[in-house]
């Protein structure tokens, strides 16, 4: 039986709005895809936040033609995964394929993700849980609604910063990482960030300033002592060398590097540059969040935190338990459907 493509597209809504130095949103565009070969069902996720170039109508539209493109095996997608060239121009698509594929094979095989990866299975202890910019009057009913993994991520670059942060110190023992989504106007100003955190509880900074300013982010590493993590700054393999040389670490994200094997040797990559490995979602749901979590054995800080932030989440996949991120078993990826999804086949 030839292998078969579907898809579903899907608005994935935030519980509250959520805001970073790029703006306010309430969802994000999503598009789930499910593979078919021989009875087995395997399902990725497209996550297109509107900061990126892709969308799921040329994600939809690409999968049609891939899917007339003659019969298609899991074998097959396999090999065309394989080459460098495929869907280079669409890394969201590629990233959520591959999942799709990887799934299938796990269950196919009857083995988990993260054995296929050859990751470890111990899961990451730091897990930060994020809260994005809003009015300090709404951060401790927020906090709230989070699991306790006994660590933020806070979103800064406006000018409440410093009020939601204090409010943190005082009421939680938490660790911290800082996020500014590029939007810090000054070495100084984020210093000053810094230097509000006990150093016992920083983890560091993402991303503080613009794509165009790392070398600032190596100036401030060298004032406070803060990791500083790229993440826009961080497309793919080829920027990794250059990364290096202004950050201390980097967080890396399916939707940007194309998919779990590119993941995985961006990982490997970092790890020969000494650099400090974070692993990052664009507010999948527990599908995506989940696929990602398959490596979170080889990372030392885990950002996984869209299906606590989503209202609608269609999936059960990763949970937290005594303030740790844990794996569902089971083939695969180990996800199952929480509601049903209207595929259309491609």
């Amino acid at each position: 039986m030839s292998l078969t493509i579907a898809f579903s597209p899907y608005r994935l809504l935030f519980k509250h709005p959520f805001g970073t130095s790029h703006g306010l949103r309430d969802g994000t565009d999503a598009l789930f895809v499910r593979l078919e070969e021989d009875g087995v069902l395997g399902y990725g996720e497209v996550t297109l936040p509107p900061y990126v170039k892709e969308t799921v109508p040329e994600a939809m539209d690409r999968l049609r033609i891939l899917a007339g493109q003659g019969q298609w095996s899991l074998r097959k997608l396999g090999e065309a995964l394989a080459d460098h060239r495929f869907l280079e121009d669409m890394p969201a698509l590629r990233a959520g394929l591959h999942m799709a594929y990887i799934d299938s094979l796990g269950k196919q095989l009857h083995t988990t993700v993260y054995q296929i990866l050859k990751a470890p299975i111990t899961v990451c202890h730091l897990s930060v849980m994020t809260l994005g910019i809003c009015p300090p009057k709404e951060v401790l009913e927020k906090l709230q609604e989070l699991p306790p993994t006994g660590a933020f991520k806070l979103k800064v670059g406006d000018d409440r910063a410093v009020e939601r942060l204090e409010l943190i110190l005082k009421h939680t023992s938490a660790r911290i990482l800082l996020d500014g989504n590029q939007g810090m106007s000054s070495v100084s100003s984020a210093a000053e960030l810094i230097e509000r955190i006990p150093a016992e509880r920083l983890i560091g900074f993402e991303q503080p300033f613009d794509t165009g300013r790392d070398r600032d982010s190596r100036v401030l590493t060298d004032r406070t002592g803060a990791v500083v993590f790229a993440d826009e700054s961080l497309q793919n393999e080829a920027d990794m060398e250059r990364v290096s040389e202004a950050f201390g670490g980097v967080n890396i994200k399916l939707m940007k590097c194309g998919g779990l094997d590119r993941a995985a040797r961006l990982i490997e990559r970092a790890r020969e540059l000494r650099l400090k490995v974070m692993l990052g979602s664009m507010s999948e749901s527990s599908l995506g969040c989940t696929a990602m979590a398959h490596l979170s054995g080889l990372a030392d800080v885990v950002d996984l935190d869209g299906p606590w932030l989503i209202k609608n989440d269609p999936w059960n996949g990763i949970t937290v338990l005594d303030g740790r991120m844990v794996i569902p078993t089971g083939s695969g990826l180990g996800i199952s459907q929480r509601s049903d999804l209207a595929y259309i086949g491609a």
